[in-house]
């Protein structure tokens, strides 16, 4: 695998489906002061004012809050980023293509009841295609929606890679997400990325 590619997400989900059987603060606080929360519509990242409104991820089922500035990637930097065969569905970009967040519809049969162990299979998964990685937090939300998620940084030759992946079910279909981003810039987005997956809404 070319080490600049990112899509790890993606490929340890092929390698596990192939080894399986059958608030805001009170006044005068500034805005570096006040917690950051995506929910008042915008986040202070690395001291820039970040807009983030809620947008449809996948048709008009699954919303997700995103950074304003999110776009899709652009078909060259999918090509150069994430292997043939290995290429999530949807991925939204920031300008430098270096932060991403990226949603795979698998195409296998995922029930709610179901994330948890899901995600922890996808763990162990992790840990044996990555063996120089740890698993840094790991949980599943309890909600409308469950959303699983566990997190880790991934070793490169030129730059080590902070990966937050996340599952949940959409009409009792698979979908396999991710954030990912540089461990440089991990600080700055690890809160953010996680209030971003809790902000996933699927509509029934």
């Amino acid at each position: 695998m070319d080490v600049k590619q990112y899509g790890d997400e993606v490929f340890i989900y092929r390698m596990a489906q192939k080894n399986t059987p059958g608030h805001e603060e009170g006044e005068g606080a500034s805005e570096e002061q006040a917690p950051n929360d995506i929910n008042n519509g915008y986040a202070m990242i690395d001291g820039n004012r970040v807009e983030f409104s809620e947008r449809a991820i996948i048709g008009d089922k699954v919303f997700m809050t995103l950074p304003d500035e999110f776009e899709p990637m652009p078909p060259e930097a999918v090509m150069f980023k994430y292997q043939k065969g290995n290429r999530p569905n949807i991925i939204f970009t920031d300008a430098k293509a270096t932060v991403n967040i990226c949603f795979t519809d698998t195409k296998d049969k995922l029930e709610g009841e179901d994330i948890e162990e899901a995600k922890e299979y996808l763990e162990r998964v992790t840990a044996t295609m990555n063996p120089s990685s740890k698993i840094m937090s790991s949980s599943v939300i309890e909600g409308e929606t469950r959303i699983g998620f566990f997190d880790f940084i991934s070793v490169a030759v030129d730059c080590d890679v902070y990966n937050l992946m996340f599952l949940f079910s959409l009409d009792g279909q698979f979908i396999l997400g991710a954030f990912n981003c540089v461990r440089m810039v991990m600080d700055k987005w690890l809160d953010i990325a996680k209030q971003m997956v809790q902000s996933i809404r699927v509509c029934r």
